[in-house]
């Protein structure tokens, strides 16, 4: 497939060439072109009607349809171009790591003949690793949607829905996230200012900002305004992709700077270890690599405290934010949370929405007056 541009009476035009090869006469290819194109979105545009002639033809040659693997390689075609919107590069990559892991049998099988059959199968395999019927969930959400957007595209046109579609997962006993306490984080966050532990900054500004890692990685001085005393958000670390991009809601916000970040920022600024390309945050390979949660995790264990996901750092600062009183809305504005369902669980650790709620229930009196007839039940056993 390729996009080339020529110049024809001082003109400058696009061809197109797509080709797809025959599964079953494999000498065989299908080949489609088109020249004279005015411009790069109208031959994208003209590329994508001709794979989709060149599939057909080549299904046809086949005489099964296309293979659930050249459904994977089509959708990844239309998504990266943007044919189908912005998907971003990192739900893209989580659809195709998904898909890979749990389709990878139904690769050579043509996709109008995967069936409930595969499908519980596929069920089966995860039952047996032990994985929670919310992932399980989401997983079929992903397959299914490539699958229905071959069938509205024709690429499938033997079926009207996702063979995953219309399973029933049982809801599995909710717990508690696992959080700091406020004594906890303050014990944690001292001894590693106290040790000079190198990731000591990092959590401090987590907890103090409730940033995700990867906007904290990608966090340069130019985004702080210690004027304003407010931080500016708008990109973020992909770890798998080795790349900075937007943010994961794909919108900025700002970060109120408080006396405590003021003074860990201003301690940043004059410290040696300040990084070439104007990041506030040291590097590491283990940052660099995605594995922020184990460091966090093996200083917890050695002081004594239960481990958390680095991630739940930002639980730890919602949960205190809103325990002080400041009102959800305005967290949520601040730490970048679009769902209320998340924020819902973190009010109810908060205790906030039922703080002193049952401070009517005033039933036990501490000196019960006792009419001159009422006889002591202890006395009462003696007798």
């Amino acid at each position: 497939m390729a996009i080339k541009s020529y110049i024809e009476n001082s003109e400058k035009y696009y061809s197109v060439y797509v080709h797809v090869r025959s599964k079953s006469q494999r000498k065989k290819r299908i080949q489609r072109s088109a020249k004279g194109i005015k411009t790069m979105a109208e031959a994208k545009k003209v590329e994508k009607k001709l794979l989709k002639e060149a599939s057909y033809e080549a299904a046809k040659l086949d005489g099964n349809g296309v293979f659930w693997e050249d459904i994977v390689h089509l959708w990844n075609v239309e998504m990266k171009a943007g044919y189908m919107g912005n998907m971003s590069p990192r739900s893209i990559q989580e659809y195709n790591s998904t898909i890979g892991k749990w389709t990878t049998p139904w690769n050579k099988m043509p996709a109008s003949c995967i069936t409930r059959a595969d499908a519980r199968d596929l069920l089966k395999r995860m039952d047996e690793e032990g994985l929670r019927k919310s992932y399980q969930k989401k997983v079929c959400n992903i397959i299914s949607r490539v699958y229905e957007w071959a069938i509205e595209f024709r690429y499938i046109s033997d079926a009207e829905r996702s063979p995953l579609r219309g399973f029933v997962f049982e809801k599995q006993e909710e717990k508690a996230p696992d959080i700091l306490s406020l004594e906890e984080i303050t014990k944690f966050l001292g001894l590693a200012k106290a040790l000079s532990h190198p990731w000591y900054h990092i959590w401090a500004f987590a907890v103090l900002t409730g940033m995700r890692s990867g906007e904290l990685y990608a966090l340069k001085w130019e985004k702080i305004d210690l004027e304003k005393n407010l931080i500016l958000v708008d990109s973020s670390y992909e770890a798998n992709l080795k790349r900075i991009g937007p943010t994961k809601g794909r919108y900025w916000r700002t970060v109120p700077i408080n006396e405590s970040l003021r003074a860990l920022i201003l301690e940043l600024k004059s410290g040696p270890n300040k990084d070439g390309e104007g990041y506030i945050l040291p590097r590491s390979k283990t940052w660099d690599n995605g594995n922020q949660a184990q460091p966090l995790k093996e200083f917890l264990k050695s002081i004594g405290i239960n481990p958390i996901k680095f991630h739940a750092l930002r639980a730890c600062f919602a949960t205190q934010m809103l325990a002080s009183g400041v009102p959800s809305p305005v967290v949520m504005k601040i730490g970048g949370w679009k769902n209320t369902k998340t924020m819902d669980i973190y009010l109810r650790l908060a205790g906030v929405d039922t703080k002193g709620a049952t401070e009517c229930l005033n039933f036990l009196s501490e000196e019960p007056v006792l009419s001159g007839n009422v006889v002591s039940f202890t006395d009462f056993k003696k007798s």
